[in-house]
């Protein structure tokens, strides 16, 4: 993999953008506040933007507003109350968990809605290490300034994402090709002799990245599609969901093809043939970042036929071993030759742009789309314990109220312990495995980022190059906040030492003691974060129902006697993926809670594996189905469906697991689907109709034992 590729993806790409955007409105207020009224002036002008700042995401212009412009006024209340509050601890004692409450239950609105609930937290502790303010004048004014400094921001941020709307739905399928590339580069590896058979939990992990750029995709360039190139980005994103299909129908045979080729050249091939369509979405994706024509052509679709004259040859040599073999071979031929034509739709689609393109016909957005309401009425809710929302609210005000009075007992002289507090704010997340891993990101984030600025300090750099240094370190803590939070943490350990710098002087002495606070807030949020906690196998029963249906209906679409219409299958694949993609980050999530709460893993990750199997197969049928629609009749295809569809539907029936398995457990499976035939091939229809079959009595059998499992404490048999 080109390093330097890899580099100017993350450079172009959205979350480097934002981070870029943030940085530079912070920048220019800063300046110009200190232009206009020097640091009095700059100060809070510039950190009204860096509050709002962080909750400026890519979004459609009315979303945005609605969450810049709540963030603002939010945050200026926070600020408002706490400054008031500096220097009567008591009044701060109380006053800071309370809006940490405030800002925990902002979270309920989903996860968009946490960036706005750390902009409260974010200003509610700064505030903290601020001097009270001399008279009631200064604080008036100077509240304003911050809100106008929030106002400022916003307006900027909203300009800026009109201007740049039609780059952030390229950046955005441009982030969803390179997760389909990363998918494909593993369905070549796992060709290689020395790819394990049971890797199918890497597969699950990449699967679900796709299924993230897949909304994300959605929500930017199905929204607000107006201009002439909205239709093109409209038919990119429906060719790469076509093609992620056919990425999963590709993997369907993919243990069969290994087991019977090892060792030969077949397996070689395949894995280079699916390694250089890899490189070629990566290119795509590149290409639609730098907006340049693609620089490599499509795939050479030669490479398949000289696979097959190689598979030929050995299954001379072989017949009766190699004939399941070459058949699989032989319709996995026929899908990779599928994806190929849909990367060169994808390309045609980006070179051919123009303004008499037309939008693709599509069904009602609304369900293909991101729900984002900021509605009041839903705090009510959640104002009780069996929440998890609340739950985490409580957890966050009673872990700041500790951790405000650790940090005033131990360091009374220190002007910056507040920091305490804001490690608590960062780590402390809704999950448990969440929290967790922002524990260990923020730890070594910071220690890297006190080094390097440690280091920085070493070399004596100028006003300039300092300030330059600033501006960088806060474009990187907002570009990868959400993707990588390691170096978030790094770069606002650089930030935070360089600003301390530029107002207070020399601060080489707050590089320990940032160090030291990390680690104390770290050491309180791992602790509140077994304080009223909700471990992943409490949400395991709502996510199994869920996707017992996505897959029951998926299936039905898929197998139904006439195609449904494009749209409403459309719809039920897109339910199936976020089902799936759903319980895979359960099941991530609760390998990192502690193994006391941990309940039916090895079921569960079994249900995963049958459930992306099962997945594969239904995209593998459509190609089946459009295969034998050349020379059978649909009444011939009926009949060889018909069976297998009505057994595979009662066992992804709509009751729960446990009633169906019950019911179901004297219903026998239908005749084979194949005829038993000597020495003939398998038809590929049939079989795949036999796997199906396979995959459904899996995830029948499996859901009730998930069901037993999660009633029963953690113990040898229930852990990974």
């Amino acid at each position: 993999m080109n390093p330097m590729a890899s580099l100017s993806r993350v450079v172009l790409g959205h979350y480097f953008t934002s981070g870029l955007v943030s940085a530079v409105g912070v920048l220019v207020l800063g300046v110009l506040g200190n232009a206009l009224g020097g640091m009095a002036l700059a100060v809070p002008l510039a950190s009204g933007a860096l509050t709002i700042c962080f909750a400026d995401n890519p979004a459609p212009i009315k979303v945005k507003a609605v969450e810049l412009l709540f963030a603002t006024f939010a945050s200026g209340l926070c600020f408002a109350l706490v400054w008031a509050s500096v220097g009567h601890p008591w009044v701060e004692f109380l006053l800071v968990p309370a809006l940490g409450f405030g800002a925990g239950l902002v979270s309920l609105w989903g996860k968009r809605a946490l960036a706005i609930s750390f902009s409260l937290l974010f200003i509610t502790i700064i505030t903290l290490g601020s001097p009270a303010a001399p008279n009631l004048r200064a604080y008036a004014s100077t509240v304003g300034v911050f809100v106008l400094g929030g106002l400022i921001f916003t307006g900027y941020a909203l300009v800026l994402s009109h201007l740049l709307r039609s780059r952030t739905k390229q950046q955005a399928l441009a982030e969803l090709l390179v997760a389909l590339a990363a998918y494909m580069r593993w369905q070549s590896q796992f060709y290689g002799q020395r790819q394990a058979d049971d890797a199918y939990g890497r597969a699950a992990i990449l699967q679900g990245a796709v299924n993230d750029a897949l909304q994300s995709a959605r929500d930017l360039v199905l929204r607000e599609s107006r201009l002439a190139h909205d239709a093109v980005w409209t038919r990119m994103l429906l060719e790469a969901l076509d093609l992620f299909e056919a990425q999963l129908a590709a993997q369907t045979d993919s243990t069969l093809l290994r087991s019977q080729f090892e060792g030969t050249e077949v397996l070689d091939a395949l894995q280079d043939g699916t390694a250089r369509t890899a490189d070629a979405l990566q290119d795509l994706a590149l290409a639609l970042l730098r907006r340049r024509p693609v620089g490599a052509p499509p795939p050479d679709p030669a490479r398949w036929a000289a696979l097959e004259r190689q598979a030929d040859s050995l299954v001379r040599a072989a017949p009766a071993e190699l004939s399941q073999a070459r058949s699989a071979l032989t319709s996995l031929l026929h899908t990779l030759r599928e994806i190929d034509k849909l990367l060169a739709n994808l390309q045609n689609s980006f070179a051919t742009r123009d303004a008499d393109a037309k939008l693709p016909e599509l069904p009602d957005l609304a369900q293909f789309v991101s729900t984002w309401r900021y509605d009041p009425h839903q705090v009510p809710a959640h104002l009780r314990l069996g929440s998890p929302i609340f739950r985490h609210a409580v957890r966050l005000a009673l872990a700041l109220a500790c951790g405000f009075v650790v940090s005033r007992a131990l360091f009374t002289h220190q002007t910056h312990d507040y920091w305490v507090l804001l490690t608590i704010a960062v780590i402390l997340r809704p999950n448990y495995g969440v929290t967790r891993q922002r524990l260990k990101d923020r730890l070594l984030g910071t220690l890297l980022g006190c080094l390097l600025t440690a280091g920085l300090l070493s070399l004596h750099l100028g006003l300039a190059a300092e300030l330059a240094t600033m501006f960088l370190a806060l474009a990187v803590a907002r570009a990868f906040v959400t993707t990588n939070y390691r170096f978030t943490a790094m770069a606002a350990s650089v930030l935070a030492l360089l600003l301390a710098r530029l107002l207070e002087g020399d601060p080489r002495f707050l590089v320990d003691q940032r160090l030291i606070d990390t680690a104390l807030g770290a050491a309180l949020a791992w602790g509140f974060s077994y304080v009223l906690p909700r471990w992943e196998y409490q949400d395991v029963p709502r996510q199994l129902s869920a996707l017992m249906r996505a897959q029951h209906d998926y299936a039905r679409a898929v197998l139904a006697t006439e195609l449904q219409d494009e749209g409403a299958f459309r719809l039920a694949r897109k339910r199936q993926f976020d089902a799936l993609a759903a319980i895979t980050g359960v099941y991530s999530r609760m390998l990192e809670e502690p193994p006391s709460r941990r309940r039916a893993l090895n079921e569960l990750a079994q249900l995963i594996t049958h459930s992306y199997l099962l997945a594969a197969h239904l995209a593998s049928m459509r190609v089946q189905r459009a295969l034998r629609a050349k020379r059978l009749s649909p009444q011939s295809i009926e009949a060889m469906i018909a069976p297998t569809r009505d057994w595979v539907l009662r066992r992804l029936g709509r009751q729960s697991p446990t009633t169906r398995g019950a019911a179901l457990a004297v219903d026998p499976a239908p005749p084979p689907a194949e005829p038993d035939t000597a020495g003939s091939p398998p038809d590929p229809l049939l079989r795949r109709l036999a796997l199906l079959r396979h995959e459904a009595a899996q995830i029948a059998a499996i859901g009730p034992r998930v069901e037993r499992e999660l009633h029963t404490p953690a113990r040898a048999g229930a852990t990974a």
